[in-house]
């Protein structure tokens, strides 16, 4: 090892020391600013948050319900961070929900029998642990203290993947790698670094639950971003300038996805970033809507929620294993006429042997009431706002597309198949309507890390 590696090496050592005396330092003052190190500051620390709510008084009906079952009474529930320290309440309330929902799961695939009374009475708990755990992050938190915390992550982001070791760059940059990366390759000689490997299918983002002071329609721009071990960079989902907000409503609270540009790995966790603000005015009076992140371990959900002192976001995924990645190169329409004149849609889903794909849940690539655009030489092409899906390597991708007419019913509809590849082009032609239209397909193996790739020469 040469001297400008060790250096590189004792340098990250050393952030990643100073990170952990801090979080060591801020343990410690949590502990002693509560009283807490000794037994009487424990005792003390207790009385004192004794006093809470009770879920009796609060659900006299399910408290009635309940009687039948010979429960004399419920027990209190506690609420004491609502006051100085309701993170704390709202970790442990977010942890036994999603634990709660874990067991009931675990019983149902070991087929225990379970009345429906008793899975309805379970439903009504947790739903009621999850409006009170909204409660606690709406009235405990404020948005200078989330935005405060995401700045903190960003300080240690930089110190740890933004070091000369990691060389990940800046915490803005945007992964470069390309979806396509082992497309040129032949399907009998694929580089060792290629693999189907489990990745993350996005398939939207809603913002909901919106607080009182908040009205629809929202002006939102910003940035949604999700990180993976491959480079570390943001992998944008969402990205909006103010001068391109998107407007959000109430019937249609979805923001306009536009990535990933290439599949997630999610081998290991991944983080997502939202960097959201409404517009309001002039800049200076715009408003933070959310600055949140989100550490999304694979297979444990198909949700990932985000929360604010102004709305929640829910980020709506699902882990695929063995998959590989397709690049959507160009739909176009043959013939020119008034095919698409009124817009359409264009959607995709993947579905393996045996499942039924209409019953899989779609990714959609673009929907609109806006003609498609022509070049003039008797053809048009549908710019998508989305072109990477993730794909199950042993199974098929389909591509739905729709014709609108002019009050967006659909005039025409086609489907194709498409057997999934691990790399090379493929090309399927239907007709809509009475015109013809040609999909190409890129297909990929993912990349597992980006340096081992560059070391090997691919």
């Amino acid at each position: 090892m040469d001297m400008e590696s060790k250096s590189d090496l004792v340098d990250s050592l050393r952030r990643y020391r100073e990170t952990l005396r801090w979080e060591t330092e801020f343990l410690r003052f949590e502990v002693t600013s509560r009283g807490l190190e000794t037994l009487a500051g424990k005792k003390d620390y207790l009385e004192k948050h004794s006093r809470g709510i009770s879920l009796s008084r609060e659900l006299p009906q399910l408290k009635e319900q309940l009687s039948g079952q010979k429960i004399a009474s419920l027990p209190v529930v506690s609420l004491p961070y609502l006051v100085p320290h309701h993170e704390e309440a709202l970790d442990l309330l977010l942890h036994e929900a999603h634990k709660l929902g874990y067991r009931i799961q675990s019983l149902r695939e070991l087929a225990v029998p379970i009345s429906l009374e008793t899975v309805r009475l379970l439903y009504l708990l947790s739903e009621r642990c999850a409006k009170i755990s909204r409660r606690i992050a709406r009235r405990g938190s404020t948005a200078d203290t989330a935005i405060a915390a995401y700045k903190e992550r960003r300080v240690s982001w930089e110190s740890i993947w933004g070091s000369p070791v990691m060389r990940s760059g800046g915490f803005n940059d945007i992964t470069t790698l390309s979806p396509m990366y082992f497309t040129p390759s032949a399907p009998a000689i694929i580089p060792y670094t290629g693999f189907a490997t489990m990745a993350l299918q996005i398939y939207s983002i809603e913002i909901c639950d919106l607080n009182d002071s908040l009205k629809w329609p929202l002006y939102v721009y910003g940035v949604v971003a999700a990180r993976d071990v491959v480079d570390g960079n943001r992998n944008l989902l969402f990205s909006r300038s103010r001068a391109n907000c998107q407007v959000l409503t109430e019937k249609d609270p979805f923001l306009h996805l536009t990535g990933p540009s290439r599949a997630i790995l999610a081998e290991y966790p991944v983080d997502f970033e939202v960097e959201l603000r409404v517009k309001d005015g002039t800049e200076s009076q715009d408003e933070a809507l959310m600055s949140s992140t989100d550490h999304h371990i694979f297979a444990t959900a198909d949700t990932a929620v985000f929360f604010s002192c102004l709305c929640s976001a829910k980020l709506s995924l699902e882990t695929v294993f063995s998959a590989v990645q397709a690049t959507i190169l160009s739909i176009s329409v043959v013939g020119g006429g008034s095919c698409f004149e009124y817009g359409g849609r264009v959607s995709c889903s993947s579905y393996t042997e045996g499942v039924i794909a209409d019953e899989c849940r779609e990714v959609v690539l673009i929907d609109c009431d806006e003609k498609f655009l022509e070049d003039g030489l008797g053809s048009s092409y549908v710019s998508l706002s989305r072109n990477v899906v993730t794909v199950k390597s042993e199974g098929s991708l389909k591509i739905t597309i729709k014709e609108y007419t002019k009050s967006r019913l659909v005039a025409h509809e086609a489907q194709l198949d498409f057997p999934a590849q691990h790399c090379q082009v493929s090309t399927r032609e239907c007709v809509v309507g009475e015109h013809k239209v040609v999909v190409v397909i890129a297909w990929s193996l993912l990349v597992r890390d980006k340096l081992n790739n560059l070391a090997s020469g691919c």
